[in-house]
């Protein structure tokens, strides 16, 4: 499927002037009124599934990793961006626990030969990717040098299809989709769950409004 479209597109906006008004924007405007998913769900998804040794991809400003309250323990985190200005901002969040920061494009494999991860978050990140589904998956074999056979992923993504839409989600993600900030106006659940299926069992998604929330356990005979 040629989109004419790149990972870069969707990682370009990030500037540090909107990273800085980025949390209101996002969790205050757009989730609630727009995508009409609190982001409270997104907060209950790393309360229940980051553990002290996660694995961050397309990490934003970091909100959840600076409101999650972590298990006891030494914490580990590593940042995996396309983003410079992300990662920086991000990692200035959470200076608290010495991230690790690497900057990658997850739609390429990842050349990580540090330990492995319990728990990886990709929140927010598949609706920036160019392609359908199935080649948005592919950031699912990516990430597969991070992960362990029993490490837990977790993560949400906007989606077009087989949902009530308003005439404002229809407005903005026409903007949007226009500015190549977001793609995937075939995106849904059901299409998001054939490519989780296809890599990991135990998988969960779940639409709230305009959002596939999921999560799912690392496949060790997938994987290798």
């Amino acid at each position: 499927m040629n989109t004419n479209r790149t990972a870069h597109d969707g990682a370009r906006i990030y500037s540090r002037l909107l990273l800085s008004c980025y949390d209101f924007l996002i969790f205050n405007i757009l989730c609630p009124y727009v995508w009409r998913c609190s982001p409270t769900h997104f907060q209950d998804l790393y309360a229940d599934f980051m553990t002290r040794n996660h694995a961050d991809i397309g990490v934003g400003t970091g909100y959840f990793l600076d409101k999650c309250q972590f298990p006891a323990g030494d914490i580990r985190i590593g940042l995996f961006d396309l983003q410079q200005n992300c990662l920086r901002h991000t990692a200035q969040r959470i200076a608290r626990y010495q991230p690790e920061t690497y900057l990658c494009n997850a739609l390429e494999p990842i050349a990580f030969t540090g330990g492995a991860f319990d728990s990886v978050a990709l929140g927010g990140i598949l609706h920036c990717l160019p392609g359908n589904m199935e080649e948005k998956g592919k950031v699912f074999d990516s990430i597969s040098s991070l992960m362990t056979s029993k490490t837990q992923i977790f993560g949400y993504t906007i989606v077009n299809q087989d949902i009530r839409k308003t005439l404002l989600s229809r407005f903005v993600f026409w903007i949007l989709h226009k500015l190549k900030v977001i793609n995937g106006p075939l995106d849904s659940a059901s299409s998001l769950a054939t490519e989780l299926n296809k890599r990991f069992h135990q998988v969960s998604v779940q639409t709230i409004g305009c959002v596939a929330i999921f999560n799912a356990r690392s496949n060790f005979q997938a994987r290798f």
